[in-house]
């Protein structure tokens, strides 16, 4: 699952941003699926959806962002993903809830003034909005099992101010509802079946 959304986002920044300080080794020889995303990445039809956003980070840590945001310059979009809520819907499944916040934030210079920050976070909020419009049409058209179409209307966009990492932007907080998006109901029943 965790894949998948990493290549669901990734169709949005600009194509040299997206394996750029993510797939820093170009293979691995003890993972296979490394080599089945990069191919991914590479075919993907739907690419470049707002070029404008120049970087794609992608994970948990705050430390690994900063240490990607330290080398960047310009635009990016940071996709954080937390903890899934498992809830039985009554028929033998899981009804599961996760929390994904999408930010697309600008790096800006120490040197930047007020009139510069506003700026950036007017156009970083405008490439948000495309990114939220293409999640609204997809969950609509029920191409992701990660999230239904009613997770869609309940979000919140809130400000992304971090001096530490000197970016300005706007991040998208969204409860992406899904059924038993883990399958691990169907994994259990092959349990059983021994």
């Amino acid at each position: 699952m965790l894949l998948d959304l990493f290549t669901y986002f990734a169709k949005f920044p600009a194509s040299a941003g997206v394996t750029k300080g993510i797939a820093t080794k170009g293979e691995s020889r003890s993972m296979e699926e490394y080599a089945t995303v990069l191919g991914e990445l590479s075919n993907m039809q739907d690419k470049e959806l707002v070029p404008e956003i120049e970087n794609y980070v992608y994970g948990q840590s705050f430390d690994e962002l900063k240490q990607r945001i330290d080398k960047l310059t310009g635009s990016f979009l940071f996709v954080d993903y937390g903890e899934v809520d498992m809830q039985s819907d009554g028929r033998r499944s899981f009804e599961c809830t996760q929390r994904i916040a999408v930010t697309v934030a600008m790096k800006l210079p120490n040197t930047s003034d007020m009139l510069e920050r506003i700026i950036a976070n007017d156009r970083t909020l405008q490439m948000l909005s495309k990114i939220h419009a293409r999640i609204m049409a997809d969950a609509e058209r029920e191409e992701l099992y990660w999230m239904d179409r009613d997770s869609v209307a309940n979000c919140e966009i809130i400000p992304f101010v971090s001096a530490e990492l000197q970016s300005y932007g706007w991040t998208l907080m969204l409860s992406a509802t899904g059924a038993d998006i883990l399958d691990t109901h169907r994994i259990a029943r092959k349990m059983m079946k021994g």
